[in-house]
């Protein structure tokens, strides 16, 4: 497990460090998904750096942590990670009266950096690392907003301005606190591997293709909400890994087989038996995704006893085998439990 500080001080953009913890916790939430990991303890826990515990109680309640001591931050060793909140300010005056402040801060992240712990730096976080005796080689991204009081205080060899994520060697930055994502994919890819990052960033990245996808379905317009459609589709939903019963099907929705296949293909735009398949698919590469669950019990998961159909299904809707959906687009082979293509 490793020990991720959030570093807060009065003024700072408390919203990078909210966004910090949420993306943490849907990394332990994908790796306990992982079944090499079920039996270890979460990749991340988080908690809030400060000069005055007491002080910031209330929003360590809100990031679901404990508040701790600079000190404590000060001593951690080289597996640790700091995540400094980006400073809120009107001007460069007010910038630098706000770093003439925050000396315990700046010597607590020299500490840690020294022993290699990662620092990860958004946007106008990187002020706090400005002039700090950190090794020649490091590089920092440039916000444009401090860009030309860095170009002042800092050499130009330790300034990366063409690019909106920087890792040099156990420091990362960003210039813009849009890329807060990528940012902390890379922290994750640091700390706990590429595996995971990859996943992480499978759940949460936009997929300009899955988009078509969904718009696809949405053209299909929505059935009225107590329509014999939508009961018959919830029913499906919550039911994907039952067999396929149409007697119960139209049960369900209180109508008879005929009539619900027609208001079915009416208002879906196919019948119940395709949309169940829709369905065991979609969860069938969720599953392949973001688990490492064999192809077996994946299957059964998804209502298939017969692993040459459940091959069949998962062909049909991404044109590649599990094994190589999986390969494409989730873990790396290695974590995977066992099941072959």
């Amino acid at each position: 497990m490793s020990d991720v500080y959030l570093l807060c001080y009065p003024s700072a953009v408390v919203s990078a460090l909210s966004t910090a913890v949420d993306m943490l916790d849907i990394a332990n939430t994908l790796a306990s998904m992982q079944s090499r990991r079920r039996a270890t303890a979460a990749p991340f826990r988080w908690r809030l750096a400060v000069a005055e515990p007491q002080r910031w109680q209330a929003l360590a309640s809100v990031l679901r942590c404990t508040c701790v001591p600079l000190e404590e931050l000060a001593g951690a060793g080289k597996d640790a990670m700091v995540v400094i909140a980006p400073p809120l300010f009107d001007h460069i005056g007010g910038l630098e009266h706000m770093l003439s402040r925050l000396d315990r801060e700046r010597a607590a992240i020299a500490a840690v950096a020294a022993r290699g712990a990662l620092v990860v730096a958004p946007f106008t976080a990187v002020a706090l690392l400005v002039a700090m005796d950190l090794p020649a080689q490091r590089k920092l991204a440039v916000p444009w907003l401090i860009a030309n009081w860095m170009q002042l205080s800092e050499p130009a060899r330790r300034l990366q301005a063409d690019q909106p994520v920087v890792k040099s060697g156990n420091l990362l930055s960003s210039r813009a606190l849009d890329r807060m994502h990528a940012l902390l994919l890379q922290a994750v890819a640091h700390t706990a591997g590429n595996a995971l990052a990859r996943t992480l960033g499978n759940a949460l990245l936009d997929q300009p293709e899955r988009g078509e996808t969904v718009n696809i379905w949405l053209k299909t317009g929505d059935a009225q909400r107590h329509s014999v459609a939508l009961r018959a589709r919830r029913y499906l939903q919550q039911h994907l890994a039952e067999p396929y019963d149409l007697p119960r099907l139209a049960a369900v929705a209180s109508t008879s087989e005929r009539t619900l296949l027609r208001h079915f293909m009416k208002t879906v735009g196919m019948s119940p038996l395709q949309f169940l398949h829709q369905l065991r698919a979609e969860r069938a590469c969720h599953l392949l995704e973001v688990s490492t669950l064999s192809l077996t019990a994946i299957a059964e998961q998804c209502g298939y006893q017969d692993m040459s159909a459940f091959r069949n299904l998962v062909r049909r809707h991404t044109g590649q085998t599990p094994g190589a959906h999986r390969r494409a687009h989730s873990v790396r082979a290695e974590l995977r439990a066992g099941g072959g293509a």
